[in-house]
This record gives C-alpha cells, structure tokens and sequence, in this order.
C-alpha cells in the first residue's frame, strides 16, 4: 500500500482506492457529420486551386449554312493561401517520474511510458479539438483560424459574395417556419452550381437558444413533439455516432443540430440566437488541406494531419516532446453558408 497523506490528519497513513480524471469535453460534431472532406495532404506552406467558371450559354438556332455562335472558353482565376503553423511544446523531466506512483495505482511506481502516454494523449486531444474548432470559426464567418493573426484569409471577401441571411422571426407566432426552411434550401440549390448534385443533405447548426426557439414556436411544437416520441427510428438513426446529449431535428427538409462549442475565451462559435445552414456530403466545397511539418527531412513531403517528435536531452536531462499541425480549411462556395437568426 502506498503512503499518502491524509489532508485531515498529516500523521495518519490512508489507501488511496481510485484516482478522479477529468478530461476536456472535445466535442466533434463537425468532424463526424462529414461536412469536410477528409484531411488531404499538401507538399508546400500554402493551398491553391483555381477558381474557373465554364460558359453556360445554350445553342440557339440558326438558318441552315450560316455560321453559328461562338462558344467561350471559361474564365479562370488562382487562389492561394497560406497555411497556419499551430505548434505545441511539452517535456518530460526526471521530477515527473521520480518518487511518483503511476496513476490509479497505490503500489505501483511512475515510468517514463506512461508519462509519455499521457502526454501523446493530451497532444491527440489538442489536435482533435483544433480540427473543430478551426471548422467551425469558418462556418461561423468565412474566415480561417488562426487566433494571434499569422494568416488573415475571409472567403466572402476574397471570392466577392454577400452571405444570405434569413430571419425567422420567431417572436412572431404566425410566421411561416417551412416557408424560412425552403426559402434556405432554394437558395442553396441555385447556388451550388453543378456541386450541387452532390449535396446530400442540409444541416443547421444551432445555438442552444436559436434551437429553444425554434421547437417552442407554435408551427413547430406539434413536429418536435412527435419527433421526439421514444418509437420515432428517424430519431434513433440521427443520433448515432453523435454525443448522446445532442438535441437535433428534421424540420421541412433541414436536419437542425444544437451547437454547444465554445472559444477559448469562452463565447460560443454560433453567435447567440443564431445558426448556420449549410449543405452536407458535397465534394469539393468544404476542405481541409494539412501542410508538412518545419523540421529539415520533412520539408516538401506530403503534409499529415499531426506530428510528434521527441528528443532526449543527451545529458540525462529529461525528454523535449514538439508537436505541431499545419492545416488550413477552405470554403470554395461561400455562398453557401447562410445566416439564421430572429430579429424579435
């Protein structure tokens, strides 16, 4: 049995039965809904891609011997942007490992693999929460993260579009919900282009308050009421694979998701009152590209999603853990994040 000291009496020796663990709620509701493709590597410090619009002009007719229209060719501009850098530093020293019991355990002393353990999980675990919320500051304003200003990219400005915005006005009991809901999803339909055949569902992204008031307004009590009734398999199959506390519901053809994440200084990504609707399962709108890490051997290979190096201090010193990722994600279609709020 391990000696620990009681905080009630100095001198009496106590067994210590379990350890208490708290770990950060990571919440990964963007990484799991596959709004984004899959983390694509890159071999350079910045992404580009070319945007290029095609002539839709339809042939018209013609008499018979005369020259016919010209088509024109599409027009074409590059985009380019730099990737942030997000690096993370951490050690291990002789002090973390000596005269320590390993966690959980009374009898059982502290090794440096575990240690390590711990650390690669902690860095895992930054890793995944960067991938989140870099998604959703996009999401939230078109804008890529990068919170000390190292890159400064907004892709309403940068591809010249106004974001759509609807306002629901729930204060009001007779407004027509479903006719805000299509009036969503017409204008994500004309406005996804030939992408748009892609697009597998839509999706709402909700603050807890615009989702409160969404389900309590007169024209939509009734539906939720039944969507939420314990024999509804719509239900079932939508909550699979998401926090088993995340309300969400399918109302006139929108999938709507309350939102929980937060900033580091605490404000929520979905402004209060507010969600974002956005398409789901289309190519080649929503990416996330991963650049190499700074480190000489590494340079112009294919970049990964995460990378950990560790070196030993050759003085028996302790152990120097680097991480860093290098990811930047990319809305080619801004226009299709549109802006839900309610101005009463």
């Amino acid at each position: 049995m391990a000696i620990v000291r009681s905080y009630t009496d100095s001198f009496q020796i106590i067994d210590r039965t379990q350890e208490v663990v708290n770990i950060p709620n990571t919440i990964g509701i963007i990484n799991q809904l596959g709004i984004f493709s899959p983390v694509q590597g890159i071999t350079t410090n910045t992404v580009s891609f070319e945007d290029i619009a095609y002539n839709t002009a339809v042939m018209t007719d013609q008499p018979r011997g005369q020259r016919g229209q010209y088509t024109k060719d599409a027009t074409r501009k590059l985009r380019s942007y730099p990737v942030p850098h997000f690096p993370l530093d951490d050690s291990i020293k002789p002090e973390d490992i000596q005269g320590k019991s390993a966690y959980g355990t009374n009898d059982q002393a502290e090794t440096q693999a575990g240690v390590t353990a711990r650390k690669l999980e902690a860095i895992r675990r930054s890793g995944a929460g960067l991938l989140e919320i870099s998604r959703a500051k996009l999401l939230e304003d078109g804008s890529v993260y990068a919170p000390n200003g190292t890159v400064s990219v907004n892709f309403y400005s940068d591809f010249g579009v106004t974001r759509k915005e609807i306002d629901f006005v729930f204060g009001t009991s007779t407004t027509d919900i479903i006719g805000k809901t299509e009036e969503g999803i017409a204008y994500l339909t004309d406005n996804a282009f030939a992408g748009g055949l892609g697009a597998t569902d839509h999706i709402a992204l909700c603050h807890p308050t615009f989702f409160a008031n969404l389900i309590k307004h007169p024209k939509v009590q009734t539906a939720y009421t039944y969507f939420q009734s314990a024999v509804n398999p719509l239900r079932e199959r939508l909550n699979s694979g998401l926090p088993m506390n995340t309300r969400q519901f399918i109302y006139g053809g929108i999938r709507y998701i309350e939102y929980r994440v937060l900033k580091p200084d605490g404000t929520p990504y979905v402004p209060a009152g507010e969600a974002r609707l956005i398409p789901q399962g289309m190519t080649d709108v929503f990416e996330t590209f991963a650049a190499p890490a700074n480190k000489m051997g590494i340079v112009n290979t294919m970049g990964q999603e995460m990378y950990v190096f560790e070196y030993t201090d050759p003085k028996g010193n302790g152990i120097e853990i680097e991480a860093e990722s290098n990811i930047i994600n990319v809305c080619k279609k801004p226009q299709l994040i549109i802006r839900l709020y309610s101005s009463t």
